[in-house]
């Protein structure tokens, strides 16, 4: 499958909204006090946070093309300070959220290529993530040589107490 992974701006913000809160609701609702994702969808996935996003130049925001369609997004955060364990030349790896009919077909790993590349066209040290401890994610990010430095815990309110552990790994470029 062919895969071009696209800036977002103003002409296609709406694409990358849809396609977020689709692919977040296909894989994501269990987490949530009745299914209800509203805070997370309200804090990262609104119109007014990603526009405030896309005017921070830390923040990068991609779509995700497969076969020229939507199929999912991507963001990342340049030299964030969110955790002090991590360098301060890094990448964070905030979402790689992928529409039901295109996960498996190797669009998450082409994804990632293109997050190591622009990780090393940066001159970062550091990939960084948080990702669930139980489910599919944890196992793709092993699987691409991410390690496990600490424990860590969604923050949100309405997240289920037994879905809030995650993990904070991270790889070199």
């Amino acid at each position: 499958m062919e895969i071009d992974i696209a800036p977002v701006t103003l002409a296609n913000i709406e694409f990358y909204i849809s396609v977020g809160i689709q692919s977040y609701k296909e894989h994501y609702l269990h987490l949530w006090k009745n299914q209800d994702p509203s805070p997370f969808i309200n804090a990262h996935l609104s119109k007014e946070s990603v526009v405030q996003g896309l005017n921070d130049s830390k923040q990068l925001f991609y779509l995700i093309k497969a076969d020229g369609s939507n199929a999912g997004i991507l963001n990342l955060t340049l030299d964030s300070d969110k955790e002090a364990c991590i360098p301060k030349k890094n990448l964070l790896l905030n979402k790689i959220y992928l529409l039901n009919t295109y996960s498996g077909n190797g669009i998450g790993s082409k994804t990632l290529g293109f997050v190591h590349s622009l990780a090393k066209k940066h001159q970062k040290e550091i990939i960084w993530l948080y990702a669930m401890k139980k489910g599919k994610p944890l196992n793709f990010y092993k699987k691409h040589d991410y390690t496990i430095v600490k424990e860590a815990f969604i923050a949100l309110p309405h997240v289920l107490d037994e879905e809030k552990e995650m993990w904070l790994m991270q790889r070199e470029p």
